[in-house]
């Protein structure tokens, strides 16, 4: 029974561990994670069992429940790759919460009993148990949304500080009782207690910041594409109105236009009467509205940075071939494409001469080739990886 006990006590901390990540597995993770688990939790079955062979002691009890844990941790790694940050990150807040209703439990048992000794241990895992399962929903909500936001683990100064931060607060935490039979005043048992539930507290409201800030940014980049959306649909009613001006002035010489057509035909004066054509369709030429695509946003983008370009001065050409109906986000497209053309333009605005702005757009099934190209005649800075970069701030709209 009290094997069972045990092993109950860290497949807890397992389940915790595996909800951050349960989201993002595929059904073939999830089914290798469950069988070597299995694989794993077998030995440590046997090994519980042989320990405990001569009686349950806080010895054995810490040494299983310090050590046992550490293959599930590897097995996890090796199932879940390339995110050794965040399985670190996880340990530690397991950990943590796991000490906590460790510590309650054993506060609860000092209650009822007046101590905390050996005969008791069996209680405390019943209590601890009793506890978690108590707080299930709890739980669940909290570690499967515990992982922070991608990009700081993405940022190699932030990654590991971040990661190591709650294993530390663990580890610190557990040291002092590793060699302690039992704590023998509340004041000890309450400090193992508060210690947790401060570090969760503030987890979680810099959790909170962190998710009203990535907020703050994505209503950032609607606002910009509403505002992109805008400065076109003006741009477009200033060519509307204008194309209307011309045209109201081309009916009004319409007549003359007819008298002049048929004044060249009947002197027989062909030659000028096709030049005189071609100069009208010219005209009806200059007055059309010019639509780059069918998708509205796209089209407000580039309406908007062709414009900015042959108001610079800067040659503009470009070949767009899109569906009416896109197989990406919309918006998305529209806010990176927005962020290559302002980039373009302000590099080649900088440019002594010959400046140039291309871009190609086309779409084959459900996959898109983007490019925009500007030339730069200037010296630049390259990065190890071969690429160029600025540490210009306000460079590009922010991605």
């Amino acid at each position: 029974m009290q094997s069972i006990l045990i092993i109950l006590a860290q497949l807890s901390g397992v389940y915790l561990r595996y909800l951050p990540f349960s989201r993002e597995m595929s059904a073939d993770e999830k089914s290798l994670l469950a069988k070597r688990f299995l694989l794993w939790l077998a030995a440590d079955f046997a090994i519980t069992v042989f320990v405990l062979s001569d009686g349950l002691t806080f010895r054995a009890f810490k040494f299983l429940m310090l050590t046992c844990w550490i293959p599930y941790v590897v097995i996890s790694m090796t199932v879940i790759r390339n995110k050794a940050a965040q399985h670190f990150f996880v340990f530690g807040m397991q950990g943590l919460w796991c000490f906590f209703l460790h510590s309650a439990a054993g506060g609860v048992v000092a209650l009822l009993y007046g101590q905390m000794t050996e005969e008791f241990v069996s209680t405390q895992l019943t209590i601890y148990l009793v506890l978690f399962a108590a707080l299930l929903k709890v739980e669940r909500h909290f570690f499967t949304n515990l992982l922070p936001s991608a990009r700081l683990f993405d940022n190699p100064s932030l990654r590991w500080c971040i990661s190591l931060f709650p294993v530390a607060i663990f580890v610190g935490t557990v040291i002092p009782m590793v060699e302690v039979t039992f704590l023998p005043t509340w004041r000890e048992r309450l400090s193992r207690v508060i210690v947790p539930i401060f570090f969760f507290v503030m987890y979680r409201s810099l959790s909170s910041a962190t998710r009203r800030l990535e907020e703050l940014q994505a209503n950032e980049q609607k606002n910009f594409v509403l505002l992109r959306q805008m400065e076109s649909l003006s741009e477009q009613n200033k060519l509307m109105q204008a194309s209307r001006r011309e045209t109201e002035a081309m009916q009004r010489r319409l007549a003359d236009n007819y008298a002049a057509l048929e004044k060249f035909l009947v002197d027989g004066k062909r030659r000028e009467a096709m030049e005189f054509i071609g100069r009208q369709t010219k005209l009806l030429d200059s007055s059309a509205v010019k639509v780059f695509c069918r998708s509205p946003l796209i089209n407000a983008a580039v309406s908007l940075y062709s414009r900015r370009a042959r108001e610079l001065d800067i040659k503009f050409s470009c070949k767009i071939d899109l569906p009416a109906k896109l197989s990406t986000d919309e918006s998305d497209l529209a806010v990176l494409l927005s962020n290559l053309l302002e980039n373009a333009i302000t590099a080649s605005k900088k440019n002594p001469a010959e400046r140039e702005v291309t871009l190609i757009m086309r779409n084959v099934g459900e996959q898109y080739v983007l490019e925009v190209t500007n030339r730069f005649d200037l010296p630049i800075k390259v990065g190890a990886n071969g690429l160029p970069y600025t540490t210009e701030i306000g460079h590009g709209l922010g991605m």
